[in-house]
């Protein structure tokens, strides 16, 4: 029987614990390419490991880490990220109507690859707050070209919303991962983490390893 792969989208302001959810990720077997170009809030020790600094590096590490045998699951961080590189090259390079189009055209491209890789794919980005044709807000992935606002989450069988905020009263910081929201774009099938849980830890490390053991 053929297995699953899944594609896991991590969504959040800046500050609130996406990159942080993949310190405890395997450093050996986990390829993590940082589009963002930023230091990782935590020690960095993983094996495969490379920033990026346009869209030709940056598709050549991704396929390169598709392709090697050693790694299992993928951390793609940013799309956010990627998408403003994939905008800013198409504006140096095209003109008009064709920035747009490139746009467009590079975005449904990066999508569809990510779709092929036989290896669980994490991929963080930022949100941003969309109004439906009822007039109802929602918060979605933030993209730049109208095409695709408000429906990057439907290439995404799981879509996660980081959140985090301090206890005062224990002083300490909470973070955790929201699986379903009234607001938001969030989802998760219930047959991973069961039908009555709708928050989790922030840990990317417990996300992977109930789903490979669902998919096993």
């Amino acid at each position: 029987m053929k297995k699953d792969y899944y594609k896991i989208l991590l969504v959040s302001q800046s500050g609130k614990g996406k990159t942080y959810s993949f310190r405890n990720m395997d450093p050996d077997t986990t390829g993590f390419l940082n589009v963002e170009n930023q230091p990782l809030p935590f020690t960095n020790n993983f094996k495969h490991y490379n920033c990026t600094n346009n869209i030709a590096e940056t598709k050549t590490i991704l396929k390169k880490y598709a392709n090697t045998p050693e790694i299992d699951c993928i951390v793609f961080d940013s799309l956010s990220a990627y998408l403003d590189m994939v905008l800013q090259e198409s504006r140096a390079t095209k003109r008009g109507f064709d920035i747009w189009n490139n746009y467009n055209e590079e975005t449904s491209k990066f999508l569809k690859f990510i779709k092929t890789i036989q290896k669980e794919v994490f991929i963080t980005a930022h949100y941003e707050w969309v109004q439906d044709g009822d007039g109802a807000k929602e918060k979605r992935t933030k993209t730049k070209g109208k095409e695709w606002e408000g429906v990057i989450e439907k290439e995404f069988v799981i879509v996660l919303y980081v959140d985090k905020k301090m206890n005062a009263e224990q002083k300490k910081i909470e973070a955790w991962f929201d699986l379903a929201l009234d607001d938001s774009s969030a989802k998760c099938p219930p047959t991973i983490f069961g039908e009555t849980i709708f928050q989790i830890p922030n840990d990317s490390k417990l996300v992977l390893d109930k789903i490979q053991e669902f998919t096993k």
